[in-house]
């Protein structure tokens, strides 16, 4: 008759599958132990490692406590003959700047910018981006006083629409770098 199995063929289903189960677990046991023990040994020293020990004198690297003394003592008064000069943190303020310059163009105002810059190298020259103008800016002034004396410089080397705005100005700036930049044709004409 077909239909339902035998409670006989349903027990021998299940044992051969739970016989491999346990055979895998127990060898999967037996491996780690194998491992555990493998990593447990410790490695034997080397004779080199040995021989070097034996050796070894720490007195050996210990420096003459007097050339320490001496480059100490060179060192020291090195730094104190050594002028240092502190100067206070910039920092953002209300104040006024020199406006040369409001225009549309980028390049205009970069190439106004340069040619103040070239003939006010001393003073901040900045490009100011106010969509959609830029603005070409000069000086860091704190009042409209000390503003006044740099507008007149600035008239009188060509720029009469320059006039002075409030904006943001930087205290305590450093003074500014010299420009070290060269210049290709001078470069060009000192190689011939």
């Amino acid at each position: 008759m077909r239909g339902r199995p035998t409670s006989r063929s349903s027990k021998r289903g299940l044992t051969l599958p739970l016989l491999l189960f346990g055979a895998v677990v127990l060898w999967g046991c037996s491996s780690a132990k194998e491992a555990e023990q493998k990593v447990e040994a410790p490695a034997p020293k080397s004779d080199d490692l040995r021989r070097y020990e034996k050796t070894f004198n720490p007195s050996d690297f210990d420096s003459d406590i007097k050339l320490i003394k001496e480059e100490e003592k060179t060192e020291r008064s090195t730094f104190e003959s050594t002028n240092v000069v502190t100067t206070a943190v910039p920092d953002t303020i209300r104040g006024f700047r020199i406006q040369v310059l409001l225009t549309q163009d980028i390049d205009e105002a970069v190439r106004i910018r340069d040619s103040v810059e070239s003939l006010l190298p001393e003073e901040w020259t900045y490009i100011v981006y106010d969509s959609p103008y830029y603005k070409v800016r000069l000086g860091n002034c704190e009042d409209r006083a000390a503003a006044s004396p740099l507008l007149k410089k600035i008239s009188s080397l060509g720029f009469k629409s320059a006039w002075i705005v409030p904006d943001n100005v930087v205290r305590n700036l450093p003074p500014k770098p010299p420009d070290t930049s060269i210049e290709p044709q001078k470069q060009f004409k000192n190689k011939h």
